[in-house]
């Protein structure tokens, strides 16, 4: 036994010359001393000694195990204490799998295992471990089956070794199955042994023509040595970095390829991804890039420049040198801060920019900028971020063109213009400017105040002037003036009188300047017209007190109750001009967005994003456009409301960071709601704007500085208010509770009228609360005030509350409306335009459409088609019939019928209601028309 036996476990190799019979003391086994044996014991201990094969022998009913020196290195560190001790012991860990096999051999079967799979503990570690054996029953002197002896040879590597090669070949064939990736396999000597479909169909080879070539002869020369330093990878590290080169294909043509190889265990297998569009591209774009620099270049009338996420310059058209006074290699690689001026500079305007710019991907940049000579130069146009592929920031293009001449000239226009406004508002007079040339002519807003015409009644042109004129005076008033432009008097005055919109007549004194060009051409004339009214009131006035004293006394009372009549009238008329001087402010800024995005979207050569851009801009500005007349609407009590079932403390918790903003910083605002679950029906964009009118008379009572509360609790009766009685039921109240000055009880009772303010003149207009009075009657509820003066006042909203269940289910029933709609409407719209494009909307929609301009067209084709509408989709306003007593008449023929009202603006609606009509309001959106036509179809269905 003098042999040195290696086992593929991670021990070390043990060598001794001991017998078995002698490696260890059996005495003091179940065996005795080795002399006593059986000699079949002895002379199989004699066998194994000699063998250099692992072998054992198991023994006796204790199954005692002996074995030689080979299968010590198998029992690794189980040696040598497994010698002597029970087989089964020994291999506690997979007696499981060796029992039956030992009780067949114990039973006098002989086992032959090829490859048994045991988890074996050896060295600490337990681990998969194969072995081939067999076990050869050992009868005693007796007969009988004393043990067995074992042959056996472990197996673990060569089975691994198997299994990883059969793993590689499962994945090589796998590999060359893939169908978007070309696979190709290299023998030895790199020639082709095996390839996919998809690199055949890359190179246009069959594959008998393909396999046994090199990659010499695929490749073109100019690419060698890219593939010999791909080869050398692959022999000395396995693998080689992904490269891209071109490949030849059978026609002779060439094409673009990624590949990337990897050595295997018989030969190298290499993945090819085709890039021959992608080289194109990159060609294609490089060629667009010196096409563009040749732009840049010549776009001397923009300044172009590209900063660094760190804002430093890092290219510099001529026409930005042209624009700032630096050349490029002046300033490129130094802070872009150093065009804005140094007052922008101290107030962050560069890094705010930069800010906007990441967060909407654009920034706009209209302002003074400084020329590197220190003079100021203004120019108009943005910052936009700019990103690689993956999205990363790489910096900012700037795009800018240089507007100081324009600039200057508005400013001149609007300081003449300001100038020529304030003048206009100094004095009670109704100025007027009259264009000769086009017989146009603007008023100031005094045209209302002194004969209560509405902007949209005054005339543009002198016809509107001259019909005005008091029938006996006009002859004598035009030939004056006729004279006077005709003439070469540069003035005009006349008296006459001038019919207000009552149909009474003013006494005016009127002055006009006629301005004339160069020739002498009268062009323009400016002039003012002075209310004498009161004057020759007061001399008629004077006339008569001379006659009686108490005569003079009743006059005297008049005239003052008259006087302060007018003037609570000048006041709210004043108020009026100003908020319609607001609107028109808002709606020619709406309508400039609106204009530019239309005539952007009409050049055939602008990009999809930008078209979406202009697109959606027009949407979202037509949005704030509906919002703004919907208040104007509501101010008036003649909004038609868009009532919907929503959260009462939901929808106060969204609007209370914005009432934060409102109300300012020194206003501590506070939340509190005791009915987590009111929902009611009601308009939420007027809830909202009445909760802005709450909170702004709050501030204001409180001069910027107090608390400011807002409570939400349910409710079961409204307090008698105003004369009304009480009313009972299930309700929402909202209270805004202030800590401010408080309202004297005598003005309680006029808080809610129109114009009636309790402010500073200048500082209301007494529509605020007139806005809150008419959401909360429209909405079926009522609004209350309580008030302390010196501690605070509480304003009380309350609304019908909507049940719960009824609430989510509506709820549910919107947000599970399709976008889709089917079946046959029939619209009736009296204006063209809008009747055309609602039918061509309700067919991208999805419905059939029939168009009638009336009611009267459209009761004909309803009883010509009894059966042919799924729905009825009516405008309001309409000559003739309107659009509810249209909806009246189809209910009274065909009750079944479903009819769908829309306007923007009605006072029968906002008198009446929609007498139980579903109502969609103008503008409406796309998804709320599909929403609206297809639930009531879906209703008549059911």
């Amino acid at each position: 036994m003098d042999v040195e036996v290696r086992s593929t476990l991670p021990h070390t190799p043990v060598t001794t010359s001991e017998r078995v019979t002698r490696a260890r003391d059996w005495s003091a086994t179940p065996l005795g001393p080795p002399e006593s044996w059986p000699v079949a014991l002895r002379t199989l201990c004699d066998v194994i000694d000699g063998s250099a094969q692992p072998m054992f022998i198991v023994w006796g009913a204790q199954r005692i195990l002996l074995y030689n020196q080979p299968y010590a290195a198998i029992l690794a560190d189980k040696h040598p204490a497994a010698l002597g001790h029970d087989f089964l012991d020994v291999w506690s860990e997979i007696a499981w799998d060796l029992t039956p096999v030992v009780e067949r051999a114990y039973s006098g079967e002989a086992v032959q295992m090829d490859d048994i799979t045991l988890v074996m503990h050896r060295n600490g570690v337990s681990k998969e471990a194969h072995f081939s054996f067999s076990y050869t029953p050992i009868r005693g002197e007796d007969g009988q089956v004393a043990g067995f002896f074992s042959a056996c040879l472990e197996t673990t590597e060569q089975v691994l070794a198997e299994r990883q090669r059969q793993f590689v070949a499962d994945r090589v064939r796998a590999a060359l199955a893939i169908k978007t990736v070309g696979i190709i396999h290299w023998g030895p000597q790199f020639g082709l042994t095996d390839v996919n479909e998809a690199f055949l169909t890359m190179s246009g080879f069959s594959r008998e023509e393909a396999l046994g070539k090199t990659w010499q002869e695929l490749t073109p020369k100019e690419f060698w040595h890219a593939s010999e330093r791909a080869v050398e990878q692959v022999l000395t590290l396995g693998e080689a970095v992904p490269y891209e080169k071109q490949y030849y294909r059978k026609d002779g043509s060439r094409w673009w390829g990624l590949f990337a190889p990897r050595k295997v265990e018989d030969g190298v297998i290499e993945f090819v991804l085709e890039v021959t569009e992608r080289k194109e591209a990159e060609e294609r774009l490089r060629d667009r890039e010196q096409r563009l620099q040749l732009i840049l270049d010549s776009a001397t009338d923009y300044a172009i420049l590209t900063l660094d996420p760190e804002r430093r310059v890092t290219s510099w058209s001529p026409g930005a040198a042209r624009t700032f006074g630096y050349e490029a290699q002046e300033i490129v690689g130094r802070s872009g801060d150093v065009l804005f001026t140094p007052e922008d500079r101290k107030a962050g305007v560069p890094e705010e920019e930069a800010s906007t710019a990441r967060r909407d991907c654009h920034a706009p940049d209209v302002r003074w900028h400084q020329r590197k000579d220190g003079s100021r130069v203004f120019v108009s146009g943005s910052n936009n971020v700019l990103r690689d592929p993956s999205g990363l920031e790489i910096g900012f293009l700037k795009v800018a063109r240089d507007e100081t001449e324009r600039r200057r000239a508005e400013e001149e226009v609007r300081e003449t213009e300001e100038r020529y406004r304030l003048a206009a508002h100094a004095t009670n007079d109704a100025i007027w400017d009259w264009n000769l040339a086009t017989d146009h002519i603007r008023w100031n807003e005094a045209v209302k105040t002194l004969f209560g015409s509405q902007p949209e009644e005054v005339g543009p042109s002198g016809a509107w002037w001259k019909a005005k004129i008091h029938p006996d005076d006009r002859a004598r008033v035009v030939a004056g003036i006729t004279a006077a432009i005709e003439g070469e008097s540069d003035t005009w005055t006349a008296e006459y009188r001038f019919e207000r919109r009552d149909g009474t007549y003013a006494d005016i004194l009127d002055r006009g300047t006629v301005l004339r060009d160069r020739c002498g051409r009268a062009v323009r004339m400016v002039g003012a017209m002075h209310d004498l009214s009161s004057h020759k009131q007061g001399e008629a006035m004077l006339r008569q007190l001379n006659e009686t004293l108490e005569h003079r006394v009743v006059q005297e009372v008049a005239s003052r109750l008259k006087t302060e009549d007018a003037l609570r009238q000048s006041q709210k008329l004043e108020a009026i001009g100003q908020l319609t001087g607001g609107v028109a402010h808002d709606f020619n800024n709406l309508l400039t967005v609106i204009r530019g995005a239309a005539q952007m979207l009409c050049r055939p050569t602008l990009a999809e994003e930008r078209r979406q851009r202009y697109a959606e801009a027009i949407s979202e500005t037509a949005d704030r456009a509906a919002k703004l007349t919907s208040q104007l609407l509501a101010f008036s009590r003649r909004q038609a409301l868009k009532p919907e079932v929503f959260n009462v403390g939901q929808r106060v918790d969204a609007i209370a960071d914005m009432l934060r903003t409102v109300v300012g910083s020194r206003v501590e605002l506070t939340t509190h709601t005791e009915c987590e679950i009111c929902y009611v029906e009601a308009d939420p964009s007027q809830f909202e704007t009445a909760l802005v009118n709450m909170a702004v008379n709050a501030r204001d009572a409180m001069d910027g500085n107090g608390q400011l509360r807002i409570t939400i609790e349910p409710a079961k009766i409204i307090p008698g208010v105003r004369g009304h009685s009480a009313a009972e039921g299930e309700f929402v109240a909202v209270y805004v509770t202030d800590t401010g000055t408080g309202i004297p009880p005598e003005k309680l009772a006029q808080i809610f009228e129109p114009f009636f303010t309790t402010k500073e003149v200048g500082k209301g207009t007494g529509l605020g609360l007139s806005q809150v009075y008419g959401f909360a009657k429209q909405s079926g509820g009522e609004v209350g005030v309580d008030s302390t003066p010196g501690e605070g006042t509480t304003f009380k909203i309350y609304l019908p509350r909507v049940p719960a269940a009824v609430a989510e289910a509506a709820l549910e029933s919107a947000a599970t409306d399709e976008a889709r709609g089917h079946g046959h409407v029939l619209v009736v719209e009296d204006n063209e335009q809008v009747g055309q494009f609602s039918t061509q909307l309700l067919i991208e929609l999805g419905f059939e459409t029939t168009w009638a301009p009336n009611a009267e067209a459209a009761l004909r084709l309803l009883e010509k088609h009894p059966g042919r509408y799924a729905a009825v989709f009516s405008d309001v306003v309409m000559p003739g019939m309107n659009g509810v007593e249209l909806g009246k008449e189809i209910r009274r023929r065909m009750p079944d019928l479903p009819v769908v009202l829309t306007s923007g603006y009605s006072h029968v609606l906002a008198q009446e209601g929609s007498h139980g009509f579903e109502l969609l309001h103008k503008p409406y959106a796309i998804e709320d028309l599909t929403r609206v036509l297809r639930s009531a179809i879906r209703q008549r269905a059911a």
